[in-house]
C-alpha cells in the first residue's frame, strides 16, 4: 500500500549531507519535506593525537568495526591521506546495511552485519566478535560516541584501538524563515535520528524549544532515541521507527495521522546521524 503524505509537512534535521535521499522519500510520497539542519559534522585533523594514535596501529589491526555512514567516509579519508590502507585479510564489519553499502562504494569487502539489531548489541552478537582474546580491533566512530562496544570487547580480551574521525557540533546558523513558519504551526512533524541530533536541536532553539515540541509530533529513529528526547523534556507526541532507515521514517510518519502514539523499534542503527 502507498504511502500517503499529502499535505504533511516534515522538518528533516540532518546534516545537509545527508537529508537528500529521506527529503526525495517524503516528497515522493507527497509530503513536504523541509530542511533544517541542526548539526555539523566535520572530519577530525590528522593531527589530533587521538587520530594520530589510532592510524600509527592500523596495519596490525585484526577486525576493523564501522559504526556509521559517517565512520566509512571520514575513517577511510583519514586513511587515504596518511597513504594507508586496511591490512590484507582483516574483518570489516559494519553496524548496518547503510555503512555496508557505503563500503562496498569504497571498494571494501564487507565480512559481516548483524542480522537484526543494527547497533552495538548487534554487532556484539556477530560470531566474528566472539573469541577476540588478543586481537587487535580499530573502531571507527564519531567523537564522544557510546563506549558499550569497546568496553564489552575489552571485557573480552581484545584490543581496542578507539579512531575517532569526525565530530558532531550544533549549526552555526539557524534558518530564520523555517523557524518562523514552525512557530506559526506550520510543521507537522520533526526527524530525529540520533541523541546528539536532539542536543543540537534543542540548543538552537533555546528558549523556545519547549512550545515548539509540545505541540510538534517528533519521529524518533529508535527506542534509544525517544528515550533521549523524552529526558531532555520533550512533551508532545513521539513515533518510532520500526527499523533504522529513511524507507522505515517515512512509513511511521506515514501512519502518523491514524495512531500519533509511541511504538516499539526493533531496529536501531548505531549513530544513525549517517
Amino acid at each position: 500500500m502507498a504511502i500517503d503524505l499529502t499535505g504533511v509537512s516534515v522538518l528533516v534535521t540532518r546534516a545537509s549531507h545527508q537529508a537528500e535521499n529521506l527529503c526525495r522519500l517524503i516528497a515522493v510520497a507527497g509530503g513536504e519535506p523541509v530542511r533544517f539542519p541542526v548539526t555539523e559534522i566535520t572530519s577530525l585533523p590528522l593531527a589530533d593525537a587521538a587520530v594520530a594514535a589510532a592510524l600509527e596501529q592500523v596495519p596490525m589491526v585484526d577486525i576493523v568495526i564501522f559504526v556509521s555512514s559517517n565512520a566509512v567516509q571520514f575513517a577511510l579519508d583519514l586513511l587515504e591521506l596518511r597513504g594507508l590502507s586496511l591490512p590484507s585479510g582483516v574483518q570489516v564489519l559494519a553496524v548496518g546495511s547503510g555503512t555496508a553499502r557505503q563500503l562496498t562504494a569504497r571498494g571494501i569487502a564487507v565480512s559481516a552485519v548483524p542480522a537484526r539489531c543494527y547497533n552495538s548489541e548487534g554487532l556484539l552478537q556477530l560470531p566474528q566478535l566472539q573469541q577476540v582474546s588478543g586481537r587487535a580491533v580499530l573502531i571507527a566512530s564519531g567523537q564522544g560516541g557510546r563506549a558499550h562496544l569497546g568496553d564489552s570487547l575489552r571485557a573480552r580480551g581484545a584490543q581496542v584501538i578507539q579512531l575517532p574521525c569526525y565530530r558532531r557540533s550544533p549549526s552555526r546558523r539557524v534558518d530564520n524563515k523555517v523557524l518562523a513558519r514552525w512557530q506559526e504551526g506550520g510543521i507537522d512533524l520533526v526527524v530525529i535520528t540520533s541523541a546528539s541530533t536532539a542536543d543540537h536541536m534543542l540548543a538552537l532553539l533555546g528558549e523556545d524549544a519547549g512550545a515548539l515540541l509540545s505541540r510538534t509530533a517528533i519521529v524518533a529513529i529508535s527506542t534509544r532515541v525517544a528515550d533521549h528526547c523524552r529526558a531532555l523534556g520533550c512533551t508532545g507526541p513521539i513515533l518510532v521507527a520500526r527499523q533504522a532507515s529513511d524507507p522505515a521514517l517515512v512509513e511511521v510518519i506515514g501512519e502518523w495521522g491514524n495512531a500519533p502514539v509511541a511504538t516499539t523499534a526493533q531496529f536501531d542503527e548505531e549513530d544513525s546521524d549517517r
